[in-house]
């Protein structure tokens, strides 16, 4: 009778765990944001203030350290936000991260009219997360696009 080993057991179950623990993170989930707040005007531009909502989908918990993200409102620029804090991220939970957006009073404008007759409009979320588990970092894009009802959020403004 061969024996075998004890180093190719202990190999194939290293590859075993290696395997299965090497998930690929999944970008997290855009579920919404809430709390709008238009900050100080100056000039052509403004700071709009709000809160995003996600949802984690990975079976492990992660940090937020970067994210960069334009957004668009009926196809046109509105506005860029760069998130420069950590933010944790518990596994398969929502979480909310707090954004501050400089926005172009110029292409807010040129919505006017389009907002006057549908008060639905187009929202288009594009950018890249810089995200963390353990010692590992790793950037994944993000992209969201889905109708938002402005007058809503405007009510509840006061």
């Amino acid at each position: 009778m061969r024996r075998t080993p004890i180093y190719s057991s202990f190999a194939a179950v290293l590859v075993l765990i290696l395997l299965t623990g090497c998930h690929h993170p999944e970008a997290p989930e855009y579920y919404g944001f809430q709390d709008l707040r238009i900050g100080t005007v100056t000039g052509q531009q403004a700071t709009l203030s709000t809160t995003l909502k996600f949802y984690n989908p990975n079976p492990f918990s992660l940090q937020l350290k970067r994210a960069e993200l334009d957004v668009l409102l009926n196809g046109k620029a509105a506005g860029h936000s760069v998130l420069d804090s950590t933010v944790a991220i518990p596994r398969k939970d929502t979480f909310y991260v707090p954004v501050s957006l400089q926005v172009n009073l110029q292409g807010l404008l040129s919505n006017a009219l389009q907002l006057l007759l549908d008060p639905h409009v187009t929202v288009t979320l594009d950018g890249k997360v810089h995200l963390k588990r353990g010692i590992v970092s790793f950037t994944r894009p993000f992209h969201y696009e889905g109708k938002e009802d402005i007058s809503a959020l405007l009510q509840g403004m006061n």
